[in-house]
Parts: C-alpha cells; sequence; structure tokens
C-alpha cells in the first residue's frame, strides 16, 4: 500500500563525491615599495551531492582551504590562505511546456585564497589583505511558446562585502543588488538561435569612490540594458555567439551635474570542443560594476580557457592540463575636487579612476591510481590603479604576485568516473539528457546574462561548459 507513496522518491538516481587534499604553495608578491615571500602549508576539502529523476535535476557543492604560513620574509603579519564556497541548483520540468529553476551561491576568501578560477572585477586595488564575501540567488521561469520559440524570466539577488580587513573601514557589506530580466529566443535554424533580452538593475554601493582623494561613500545605480543575441553552431564541434546592445543608466552620484550615461553592450565569444582538448574565449565591453568598493566604470574583459588530455594510451590518457587567462580593464568617472562646501551653481570637476587586472594560471593533474591524484599549478596576479588627478601626486602602487602549490588529492565517490579527472569531451552538467536536450530548444541563448550579480566577482561553479556557453 506504500508503494504509490514512495515511487517518486525511488525514481530518483544520486552520486556523491568527496575530496580531501594537502597542499603546499610558494608565494612572492612585489610592489614599488616592497616585496615578500611566504611558504605556505594548507588542507583543503569538498563534497558534492547530485539528485536527478527524468524531470528534476538538484546538486550541492561546497568546499573549503585554510592555509598558515611556515616562513615568512618581509611581511607582518604573515597572511592566512582562507577560501570557501557553497552552491546550490534546482532545475524542476513543471510540464510540457514549463520548467523552473533555482540557484544560490556564497563565496570566501582571503587575498591567497583568490586563485585565477575567480574573477579579477571586484579585487580592490587600494587593499592588500580582506577576507572578502559574496552570497546571491537567483529563480528562473521558462515557457515555451512555439515548436521554436521560448521566453525566459529571471530575477536574482547579490551582495558583497568584508569579514576582515587590514583597515576597519573596510569591513562589512560593501554593495548590494537587485536585478530581473525577459529573454526571448528563437530557433531559427538548427544550428543559429537569436533573441532579445531586457534587463533592469539598482546596485547600491556603501564604499564607493567618489572622488579622486580617495574619498568614499554611499551610490546608486539604476541601469536598464537592452541586448540582441546570435548563437551558431558552425559545426558540431564549434561554437559562437555575440551579443550586442545597449546600458543606459543614471549618472555617477557624486557627478550630480552629469548626463545619463549611455553606452554600448558587446560580448562575443567561442568555444571548440576537440577529440581531447575544449578551448573557450569571451571579450566583452560593457558599463557595469568595476568592484563593489569602486562603482560603475566602463570595461574591457577578456578570457581565455583550455584544457584537454595531452597523450593517448592507457598509461597517460587520464593526465590533464588546464590553463586559463582573464584580463580586465576599467575606468569610473570621478569627481577631480570633493562636491561638498561647493555653491550649487558650481560645477565639479570631473577625474577618473583606470584599474587593469591580469591573472594567468595553468595546472597538471596526474592519477597516480583510482582515487589518488598529484596536482601542480601556478597562478600569477597583477592588479594596478591610477587617479587622474593623483592625491598628492601619488598613485596606488600596483600588485604581483604568483603562486606555486603542488597537492596530493585523495577523491571517494559512488560515481567512479569522478575519481579521475574528467575528459575535456564529457558535458560538466550532469542533468539527465533527456532534461538537456529539452532545455536546449528551450532556453534563452542570454540565460546566464541576467546573473544577479553585477560585479561578477567569483565564478562559483564548476559548470564551466554550460556558463561559457551561455554567457
Amino acid at each position: 500500500m506504500l508503494f504509490p507513496f514512495f515511487a517518486p522518491v525511488l525514481a530518483w538516481e544520486g552520486d556523491a563525491t568527496a575530496q580531501v587534499a594537502v597542499e603546499a604553495s610558494a608565494v612572492t608578491g612585489v610592489s614599488s615599495t616592497n616585496g615578500y615571500a611566504l611558504a605556505l602549508a594548507a588542507a583543503s576539502a569538498r563534497s558534492q551531492l547530485s539528485m536527478r529523476s527524468p524531470r528534476t535535476y538538484f546538486t550541492f557543492d561546497a568546499s573549503g582551504r585554510y592555509g598558515q604560513a611556515l616562513a615568512v620574509t618581509q611581511t607582518a603579519p604573515p597572511p592566512t590562505d582562507i577560501s570557501g564556497s557553497l552552491a546550490t541548483r534546482g532545475d524542476f520540468v513543471t510540464s510540457p511546456r514549463t520548467a523552473l529553476s533555482f540557484s544560490a551561491d556564497g563565496f570566501l576568501a582571503s587575498r591567497l585564497g583568490l586563485r585565477v578560477d575567480n574573477d579579477l572585477a571586484a579585487r580592490d586595488p587600494f587593499l592588500r589583505n580582506r577576507l572578502v564575501y559574496t552570497v546571491g540567488g537567483r529563480m528562473g521561469f521558462t515557457a515555451v511558446t512555439s515548436p521554436r520559440g521560448a521566453v525566459r524570466l529571471e530575477g536574482g539577488y547579490a551582495q558583497a562585502g568584508a569579514l576582515a580587513a587590514d583597515s576597519p573601514d573596510a569591513v562589512g557589506l560593501d554593495s548590494h543588488a537587485v536585478q530581473g530580466s525577459a529573454a526571448y529566443t528563437y530557433e531559427l535554424t538548427p544550428s543559429d538561435r537569436f533573441g532579445p533580452l531586457v534587463r533592469l538593475s539598482f546596485t547600491h554601493f556603501e564604499h564607493a569612490l567618489l572622488d579622486t582623494n580617495l574619498r568614499r561613500g554611499p551610490a546608486d545605480v539604476t541601469a536598464a540594458t537592452a541586448l540582441a543575441a546570435y548563437n551558431h553552431g558552425f559545426t558540431a564541434r564549434l561554437e559562437g555567439l555575440a551579443n550586442l546592445g545597449v546600458t543606459v543608466a543614471n549618472p555617477p552620484t557624486i557627478l550630480q551635474d552629469a548626463d545619463t550615461v549611455v553606452a554600448p553592450e558587446v560580448r562575443l565569444g567561442a568555444t571548440y570542443f576537440g577529440r581531447r582538448y575544449r578551448t573557450a574565449a569571451a571579450y566583452n565591453y560593457s558599463y557595469r560594476s568595476l568592484g563593489p568598493r569602486i562603482g560603475f566604470g566602463y570595461e574591457h574583459g577578456a578570457t581565455l580557457e583550455i584544457s584537454g588530455r595531452p597523450r593517448d594510451g592507457r598509461e597517460f590518457r587520464d593526465v590533464r592540463l588546464s590553463a586559463m587567462g582573464r584580463f580586465r580593464y576599467g575606468t569610473a568617472p570621478l569627481a577631480a575636487t570633493p562636491r561638498l562646501g561647493l555653491p550649487p551653481s558650481e560645477a565639479s570637476l570631473e577625474g577618473s579612476l583606470t584599474t587593469t587586472g591580469f591573472a594567468a594560471g595553468g595546472g597538471i593533474d596526474v592519477p597516480l591510481t583510482l582515487g589518488l591524484m598529484f596536482t601542480a599549478r601556478l597562478d600569477l596576479e597583477l592588479i594596478t590603479a591610477r587617479l587622474d588627478p593623483a592625491p598628492s601626486g601619488v598613485n596606488p602602487a600596483p600588485m604581483l604576485r604568483s603562486m606555486l602549490t603542488i597537492a596530493l588529492t585523495a577523491i571517494g565517490s559512488t560515481d567512479p568516473m569522478r575519481r579521475v579527472p574528467r575528459d575535456p569531451e564529457a558535458n560538466a552538467d550532469d542533468r539527465p539528457l533527456e532534461m538537456l536536450r529539452d532545455e536546449r530548444a528551450r532556453t534563452p541563448a542570454l540565460e546566464n546574462d541576467a546573473a544577479p550579480d553585477p560585479d561578477d566577482e567569483y565564478d562559483y561553479r564548476d559548470d564551466r561548459d554550460y556558463e561559457i556557453e551561455n554567457y
């Protein structure tokens, strides 16, 4: 008599994976004023759980790292390597023509805890040691309107801040944002998808830069973006996308006499799946947040990602190489003189902040035996900032950092394929094939363009294939 009640639960399938690693790192940092070097020992852990049925998919992912300095030169107190992430996602096919989704993410990291996998946009170029965090969530609804068309509605919230910092003024909430979007996609051919997207957002900054004397204060930005997206499959292994549009936003709070901002929005991307390699590249130009402690500005951004298996054959086919490069160049308008104290009829002189962020890294994963893996990786980072006019004629010093890490990781999983590095041809999204096939037809090309985090500070998921494809 109880079997009909438990039948939906018994139809679910699931996998659980746990990883534990011990790491050793050598870190060097250089600026125009000093340099430092330290040796780190760290331990990290990660757990993943996925549950799926023909019409439902749920995943939970948690990870953390903690490291202490063993030897330090030219820095006091020694920095701590701390990072952690938490992410969950659910997808539900509610009817033959509709689907619901939700996701929630959180991230915590010290300066040393930031790797090349994390975006550079929100790293404050003025403070070296901060324990930063971001949290956010979003919900989406998809409806198929015709055999070739679908509508996607999405909304979400995100905030960013710091739990600790060198300066007490840099602790606490930095920004929070609310965002909503509506998109329509039409399948022109099996290889071509086209559709518009409209996005509205409101962002509040607690410590935005107001002038070139580094005075900070609250600022609010309301922005509306209209985009047209085009996805084209050149071959079975090569896909490209182009998003073109415009963003309209209110001027910076400190520049009350400035005109409304009207800026172009451009995003280009391509993904190639080879037999043993995968390459993804993306470029964007937009008016967006340059960081939760900076504010909105004009930004160029580019990302290149390569992963694959260098060798075939029985002994080397599970060895995996990966490399990534990130570049950000942003300019934010500021007041050259404080607005406070000026007569209402007198306009504030304008200045600017220019930030540049570059990160590159790569690594190799070598399975020693099933469930035991050796990893070596190198991360490089360069952050610069320039104020015009410069306060007292001095600009913030550029910061260069390098980190070499070796690790030994033990992996346990109910899925034997997760105990070795994944093949670059494998889809990182483990949802049932039926759900993926349905979503391919119904999901707007710009689904992830409606992500609620305007800072785009971190990438929370390992689902890189899905994220680049729908950038």
